[in-house]
C-alpha cells in the first residue's frame, strides 16, 4: 500500500499530498538494521496504513513554512510511535490480528514483539532527538500522556464498573493524544504562531476522541473485511468501550444478562456474538455516535483562527470522515 493510501476521502492539500510519497523511504531507513531477525520483525511496522498521522502533520506545518527534510524525519518518528504503541497494545491485548495480517505477538510471540516495539519506539526518539527542544517537548509530553493511557487501560481490563468519565480519559490519553501531537509539532515546525499551534492542537485531540468513539461503534457494527478484526474483538479482550458500559447501566434484564456475561471467565464465540446483539438492541451505540459527531463538530470549530484554503478544508473533511466512516 502507498503512501498515499487511505486519504483520499479527505485529504485535499497539495502539500502534504506531495510529501506523503516520500515517507516510504525515511521509514524504511529509520528502521535499517544488521540484524535478520530484528529486521523481520519491524517490517511490518512501516509497511501499509493509513499514513493519518504524517498527512495531518504536513497539513498543519503547511500553516506556515518548514523544511521538507525536518519534516519527512518528525513523519517518520510520528509514525513509528504509533507502530510501536499498536505493538504493545497487541500484546497487552492478546491480539491475534493488524492490518488483515497476523500481529507480531502471534507470529513471534510476546516477548519478541515487544522487544520490536521497543526498538521501534527507540529509532522514533532517535529521529525526534534532531529536531530541535521543542519537538522533543512536544513528543515526550504525549509518550507520557500514551503510555499511561495504556497503563490505565491495562488496570481497567474486564472493569464492567469502569465509569464512562474515566474511559473517557483513557481515550483522551491513548488515542487522542497522538491525533494531537502531529497537529502541534506540524504547526511548530511550521513556525505557527501561539494561537494557531493552539487551535491545531485542539482540533487534533477532539478529532482523536472521534475517530476512537467512531472505531468503539466499528467494533460493535463494522465489517470486519473492513475493520481487519472480528466484530465483538474489544469486548473479548476485556476492553468495554463507552456503547458497552452505557448498556450496562440501564435498568432493565438486558443490562443484567450483559453484566452476567461479560462476568463469566472466559466467554466464547457464541457468548461474544449474544453480547454484541445486547449492546446493539440497547441503542447504546447510537448514543456514542452521537457524542462522537459532537466531537467532529468542535475539532471543525476549533479551525477558526486558521486561513480558508485547501489545507483547512482538509481537516473539515477529516473531521466528517472521522464518523461518516460508520455508515
Amino acid at each position: 500500500m502507498s503512501s498515499a493510501a487511505g486519504v483520499g476521502e479527505w485529504l485535499s492539500c497539495p502539500y502534504a499530498s506531495a510529501l506523503l510519497p516520500r515517507l516510504d523511504g525515511e521509514l524504511r531507513r529509520a528502521v535499517e538494521t544488521e540484524d535478520v531477525q530484528l529486521r523481520a520483525m519491524v517490517a511490518q511496522a512501516v509497511s501499509g496504513g493509513k499514513r493519518l498521522r504524517p498527512a495531518l502533520l504536513f497539513v498543519a506545518a503547511s500553516f506556515g513554512q518548514a523544511s521538507d527534510r525536518d519534516l519527512l524525519q518528525a513523519a517518520a518518528a510520528l509514525e513509528l510511535m504509533h507502530a510501536a504503541s499498536l505493538y504493545h497494545d497487541d500484546v497487552m491485548d492478546r491480539a491475534a490480528l493488524r492490518r488483515h495480517a497476523a500481529s507480531a505477538n502471534l507470529r513471534w510471540g510476546n516477548s519478541f514483539a515487544t522487544l520490536a516495539g521497543t526498538f521501534i519506539l527507540a529509532r522514533a526518539t532517535a529521529l525526534l532527538s534532531g529536531l530541535g527542544g521543542v519537538a522533543n517537548r512536544s513528543a515526550a509530553v504525549a509518550a507520557v500522556a500514551l503510555s499511561t493511557g495504556q497503563l490505565h487501560e491495562l488496570d481497567h481490563a474486564y472493569d464492567a464498573d469502569l465509569p464512562q468519565a474515566r474511559r473517557i480519559d483513557i481515550l483522551r490519553r491513548k488515542t487522542a493524544t497522538l491525533f494531537e501531537l502531529p497537529c502541534r509539532l506540524g504547526a511548530e515546525l511550521g513556525g505557527n504562531d501561539a494561537a494557531r499551534t493552539a487551535a491545531l492542537a485542539s482540533f487534533g485531540r477532539d478529532l482523536g476522541l472521534a475517530f476512537q468513539l467512531a472505531d468503539d461503534a466499528l467494533d460493535l457494527i463494522g465489517d470486519p473485511e473492513q475493520t481487519g478484526k472480528a466484530v465483538g474483538t474489544d469486548i473479548r479482550q476485556g476492553i468495554y468501550s463507552i456503547p458497552v458500559l452505557r448498556a450496562l447501566r440501564r435498568r432493565d434484564a438486558a443490562a443484567r444478562e450483559l453484566r452476567e456475561l461479560l462476568m463469566r471467565l472466559r466467554l466464547d464465540d457464541h457468548g461474544i456474538a449474544r453480547a454484541v446483539a445486547l449492546v446493539r438492541a440497547s441503542g447504546t451505540i447510537d448514543e456514542v455516535l452521537g457524542v462522537a459527531r459532537a466531537s467532529g463538530r468542535r475539532a471543525i470549530g476549533r479551525l477558526a483562527p486558521l486561513p480558508p484554503g485547501p489545507a483547512r478544508h482538509s481537516l473539515k473533511a477529516l473531521a466528517k470522515y472521522a464518523v461518516a466512516r460508520t455508515h
